[in-house]
Order: structure tokens, then C-alpha cells, then sequence
């Protein structure tokens, strides 16, 4: 159904605030999902929303902890916090940081779930600053390569360059897809995409009750990187990690924190290398010369890292409004109960 931006923004603030979460976090939280929206990501957008609130709620109250600040590195304990407002404290720490120092990281852990990091990454930019963001997605739920059981998790990856227009950005899984899309396919009644899941036995299944685990995207290369990603989200930043997700804090060492998960903000300062006004330049052109190449028979245009997402956006805040399930609407307007 169609419902205003405006409308299903309120609708949702209302329901956090009704729980107790302030309005200041309330609306950090709902925006980030609305973001989801805009960018057309179906599976990290309202669909996620009642999935994501339960968390939420029932954590609410707790107080994040910058724990280390030192120089250009920092480390925040979430305390069971939403995602948005642990990373709403990395971020704008990272890029103070970046600011004074040239590069800066900022490590965060014991927090819930962050959407996208691309849009994070994508946020740095705005201070003409490069944005490098990893997280850990969770559980295990993606297998080595060769493997058919879950150790890492879905590790989303988000980078963001800035151009003389919109930036270069991109956010995507070492997984070959979402980890959501299974329970987007459960609610549509549909079939999973083929090649990217595994049923217990090690075979391609593509029914989403019987998925075991996710493949890594471009096979061992995706493997690769993710397995970088679960260590830089994970024993870097004292989170969990592997298959037991071990949550390592003071007063319960080895407690498995199901759900809890970590992520490293990194800001690098390009004017400590050259000109602001020409990096940004050369990378409108590279982006044009990216552009200009001939096309393969079939290829309608070459895209940009973010540019659909940008267009979709455009469209949508144009028009004052998004598409969104009913079934998701009425899921929204019972969390009010």
C-alpha cells in the first residue's frame, strides 16, 4: 500500500516513545529504517522494523560507555543498545577524530543490530571524509568455503567516497545474499534465490524453512573477506566471534551473547594527502570514465556502487511517499498495543 513518508515516520516514533525510548533516540532509530525504505532495501528497511523493536524495547534504558579514547582509537561498549545509537556515538566520535588526527577508528561492541553500514560510511562523507564501516552481523549463520556449517556471520561491509556529487557508496554481505531475504521470502510465500543457501545436508535448497546457511558471495574470495570482517568486528573489538559468539565482558567472561554484536567505524582525512577540491574532482571523473565504458550486449547502463539506491530515494522523497506491505503496516500499528 502507499503511505507518506511523513505519516509512517510518526506512526513509528510513536511506537518507541509509547515504550519509553526517548524522542532524541526514537527518531535516530526510526530514521535509519526509513532510510531502508528510501534506498529500496526491502529486507533492512520497515519489514525489519517489529523484528528490530522487540530488542529494543526490552534493552531500553541501559547507557553506552565509550570505554577506550586514546588518540585516533576508541572503544564503545552498547550495552545491549540499538545499533542506530551506538552508531550514532562511533560516528560522530571517528570523524572528530579523523579531523585532528588524519585517520581514526573507532571499535564498538555488546550493541544490537546495525541496518547498513553503507549509509554510516555514507554519513563520514559528509565532513569530506573517507568512510570505512564493518559489522558483524550477528549469529552464524555463513559457511567457510567448501563447508556446509555457520561460523561467520553475514559481515555486511559499507564504504563511502565523496565526489563533487553524490559519493561513491557501497554496502553489501559477504554473504551471496541477505540474510533477511529468508524471512522476506517466508512472508511473501516465495522461493529463495538459487545458489546462495544450504539445507543441512550441504545441498542448494531454495526453500527458506530449510536453509542451514548462507554461502559467501563470489566463493572463496567472499570467504575471504568475511572472515577478515568477523575478526575486525569481532576479537579486534572484543565481541563475539565463530560459531559460540562468546561475548567477553568483566563481570561475565565467556557468556554467549546471542544477538550482540560488534563493528569498527573507520575515517580516513583525505586532505592529509592532497587537495579536497581535487580529490573529489578526480573522482567525479573516474566515475564518468566508469561510466563511458562500452557495454556488454544486454547491459542497459553501468552503475555506480549506491547509484540505484540514490535514484530510488529521489523518486521517493519527490513524491512524498513509499510502498510498504500492508501485512508490515498492521505488524507496525500492534507493537502500539
Amino acid at each position: 500500500m502507499k503511505i507518506k513518508i511523513d505519516e509512517i515516520r510518526i506512526l513509528c516514533k510513536k511506537v518507541l516513545t509509547v515504550h519509553g525510548i526517548a524522542k532524541k533516540n526514537a527518531s535516530i532509530i526510526v530514521d535509519d529504517y526509513i532510510e531502508g525504505e528510501l534506498l529500496g532495501k526491502k529486507t533492512h528497511g520497515l519489514f525489519a522494523f517489529k523484528h528490530g523493536m522487540e530488542k529494543i524495547i526490552q534493552e531500553k534504558g541501559r547507557k553506552i560507555k565509550i570505554e577506550k579514547d586514546k588518540q585516533a582509537f576508541a572503544l564503545i561498549n552498547g550495552n545491549r543498545q540499538a545499533g542506530q545509537l551506538v552508531a550514532e556515538v562511533a560516528r560522530k566520535l571517528v570523524i572528530k577524530k579523523a579531523k585532528k588526527f588524519g585517520i581514526a577508528m573507532v571499535g564498538s561492541y555488546n550493541a544490537q543490530a546495525l541496518l547498513r553500514p553503507g549509509s554510516q560510511a555514507e554519513s563520514i562523507t559528509r565532513h569530506d571524509l573517507v568512510g570505512l564501516v564493518f559489522h558483524n552481523g550477528g549469529g552464524s549463520l555463513v559457511a567457510p568455503y567448501g563447508g556446509i556449517d555457520p561460523v561467520i556471520s553475514t559481515n555486511p561491509i559499507g564504504y563511502a567516497i565523496p565526489t563533487t556529487a553524490d559519493p561513491i557508496v557501497a554496502d553489501m554481505a559477504v554473504s551471496e545474499r541477505a540474510w533477511g531475504e529468508i524471512r522476506l521470502a517466508k512472508a511473501e510465500g516465495r522461493t529463495l534465490s538459487p545458489d546462495c543457501f544450504l539445507d543441512e545436508r550441504g545441498n542448494i535448497t531454495i526453500d527458506p524453512n530449510n536453509v542451514f546457511s548462507a554461502l559467501p558471495f563470489g566463493g572463496y574470495k567472499g570467504y575471504i573477506m568475511g572472515l577478515l570482517v568477523e575478526l575486525l568486528t569481532g576479537t579486534l573489538v572484543r565481541s563475539g566471534f565463530g560459531s559460540k559468539k562468546l561475548w567477553l565482558k568483566k563481570d561475565a567472561p565467556g557468556v554467549v551473547g546471542v544477538g550482540l554484536r560488534g563493528a569498527l567505524f573507520i575515517a580516513i582525512d583525505p586532505s592529509k594527502f592532497v587537495d579536497i577540491k581535487i580529490f573529489k574532482r578526480q573522482n567525479s571523473e573516474l566515475v564518468k570514465q566508469l561510466k563511458r565504458s562500452r557495454k556488454r550486449k544486454g547491459v542497459r547502463e553501468i552503475l555506480i556502487p549506491g547509484e540505484r539506491a540514490y535514484r530510488h530515494k529521489k523518486i521517493c522523497l519527490k513524491r512524498g511517499w513509499i510502498e510498504v506491505d500492508e501485512k508490515v503496516i498492521d505488524e507496525i500499528k500492534g507493537l502500539l498495543k
